[in-house]
């Protein structure tokens, strides 16, 4: 018959008050203040009452259906189960040696039925031998005594003073050190000194596929048999309970394990490491050769809530050093979108006649997108965009390669037609793998003021005219090739056009036409031809430089603060008034 033991009442400990939870025919069986009955309710089956009105006069009702008990809070103040608050709602399990918190008044329940640990459930029984388990098998006989982590704190209400000094040493200890590496040692020898009968002490931890092994044994003996009962720790961790073996060496399954032999263990606890939310993170393993010195019901619920402490300290230094190696991550990105930076102009050309304006931004860290200007011998100007696919660190090694090839290819090949195919197939000899790249890349003559298009897959080029104000696709979409690594030796061609003084050509990525705004809107290109038009109608100066910076703005207007979804780069150069001459640089400007 299932029991409601009192445990703790307003007035302090009492004795401990047994209630049987007698069915007998009723569905439910209800704990609450009300004595007597009334026409609008019925007694409660156990009265309890603190006479402040805290308890309901139905506060919590206990049923029985589908082979377990179930609880359920009625009342307006609440009700707790291991200290988690009692469902309204639907009734919820209630298992052995559960707390059933009500207000002031504190219930252990004793279900006879689980409280049998003669032998572990079959599930447990079936498991496949570990050769490595000094426990030899997996059927355990002597199991004296189990307790829930959270059920452990009763310990401390029943005997405060000398428990209560001995964890806050364990405490203070365990607070000093956040390097895993320190603190576990440390669990060790605080362990040891807490416990004085024990004679090895093990941290079990999980690997990655979730098996134990012992992080840290210290025997007080010495020797360096690590050995450990792996079915007593997978028992511990899956249940998430304390276990506590009296006699180790008559127990049908340990006491025939060879390393129980050899050290004469005698009694053994086991109890588990687990997160916040529950999630195991290993154990604390003692054992001790001596049987007159074995461990207690006491010694386990003290080592439990030893391992509560311990829990919070190795979960806080696995934290730690995720935080540690965050910060590292972030440091060698930062390092290396200062790397990535270097491989953008430092400097705009100076081109006499002519103005030239560029701008970058990643959406990440580091990004794919890429801008050049390239002086070439001949005293030409190579400006080239490029995209490649994807975003963040990958994009971003792929465009580290792109930039040195594109100058490579551009300084050795004349023509940039055959330089732009020469350039393809560097990329997909050099493993450019699943990726590709769009590319376009133009070459300004200043002195026959002519532009030669190539363009690989990239979107056409704007050219803008100051004095009509249009702004227009300086080609066709037929001149257009495919993107770059996606066909060996593909020919691609060339376009040549005229720029006429007070025209310009603007390039950019496909991260300004797909920025969104809140709702999911893109920019498109619409948004970049009414941001031109827009200005050209009151009358602004589209020099350029305006006309970069105009079309970026209007990209963050429209993004309203969401964030950038994808990499942009942007180049706009054009005729201004002045002397045609040789390439120089300057000094380079940002938005």
């Amino acid at each position: 018959m299932p029991t409601l033991i009192l445990i703790k009442s307003p007035g302090g400990t009492p004795a401990p008050q047994t209630f049987p939870l007698a069915f007998s025919g009723k569905t439910q069986l209800v704990i609450g203040r009300q004595k007597d009955r009334t026409p609008t309710a019925d007694p409660a089956d156990i009265v309890i009452d603190d006479g402040k009105m805290s308890v309901s006069r139905h506060h919590v009702g206990l049923s029985a259906a589908g082979g377990q008990y179930l609880v359920q809070d009625l009342s307006r103040n609440g009700s707790l189960l291991n200290n988690k608050p009692i469902s309204k709602v639907a009734p919820q399990p209630i298992k052995h040696e559960d707390r059933l918190k009500i207000c002031d008044f504190l219930f252990r329940f004793v279900d006879e039925r689980q409280g049998d640990r003669a032998k572990l459930p079959a599930e447990f029984l079936t498991d496949l031998p570990d050769p490595q388990d000094d426990g030899g098998g997996t059927e355990m006989t002597t199991v004296q005594h189990t307790v829930n982590r959270t059920a452990a704190q009763e310990f401390l209400e029943m005997q405060p003073t000398e428990r209560l000094r001995a964890l806050l040493d364990i405490s203070t200890t365990l607070s000093k050190a956040i390097d895993l590496e320190q603190l576990l040692p440390a669990l060790v020898d605080t362990v040891f000194a807490t416990f004085k009968q024990a004679d090895r002490c093990f941290i079990i931890q999980l690997d990655d596929a979730g098996r134990p092994y012992a992080k840290v044994v210290k025997a007080r003996r010495g020797g360096t048999d690590h050995r450990f009962s792996r079915t007593l720790v997978k028992r511990c961790l899956d249940s998430m309970q304390s276990y506590l073996i009296k006699d180790a060496s008559s127990d049908a399954a340990l006491g025939s394990a060879q390393s129980i032999a050899d050290f004469r263990i005698r009694s053994v606890m086991c109890v588990p490491l687990a997160s916040a939310d529950g999630k195991p993170l290993g154990a604390i393993l003692m054992d001790t050769q001596d049987i007159s010195k074995s461990f207690s019901e006491e010694d386990l619920k003290l080592l439990t809530i030893v391992a509560n402490l311990a829990s919070v300290a190795v979960e806080k230094a696995h934290l730690v050093t995720a935080l540690l190696r965050q910060e590292k991550t972030e440091r060698e990105i930062e390092l290396a979108k200062q790397v990535q930076l270097g491989f953008l102009p430092q400097k705009e050309p100076v081109v006499p006649g002519y103005e030239v304006f560029g701008f970058y931004s990643a959406a990440q860290t580091v990004g794919g997108d890429y801008y050049d200007d390239i002086a070439l011998p001949d005293g030409r100007l190579a400006v080239v965009v490029g995209d490649v696919a994807g975003k963040g660190v990958p994009a971003s090694l792929l465009m580290a390669k792109l930039s040195a090839e594109v100058r490579f290819c551009l300084l050795t090949q004349p023509d940039p037609a055959k330089a732009v195919s020469l350039l393809s197939n560097q990329l997909l000899r050099g493993g450019i793998g699943d990726r590709f790249v769009t590319l376009a890349a133009v070459i300004l003559n200043p002195v026959t003021h002519e532009v030669t298009l190539v363009n690989a897959g990239h979107m056409v080029p704007l050219r803008y005219c100051q004095t009509t104000a249009l702004c227009e696709d300086c080609t066709s979409n037929d001149a257009t090739g495919v993107p770059l690594g996606i066909m060996e030796d593909f020919a691609y061609e060339s376009v040549t056009v005229s720029l006429a003084a007070g025209q310009s050509l603007t390039i950019f990525t496909d991260g300004v036409t797909d920025q969104m705004n809140p709702a999911g809107v893109t920019f498109e290109m619409a948004g970049v031809l009414a941001a031109v038009h827009t200005d050209a109608v009151d009358g602004g100066d589209l020099g350029p430089r305006e006309l970069g910076k105009k079309i970026i703005a209007a990209v963050r207007k429209h993004a309203a603060g969401r964030p950038q979804n994808d990499d942009i780069a942007l180049v706009s150069f054009g005729r201004v008034d002045g002397p045609s001459g040789p390439i120089t640089s300057g000094p380079r400007s940002d938005v």
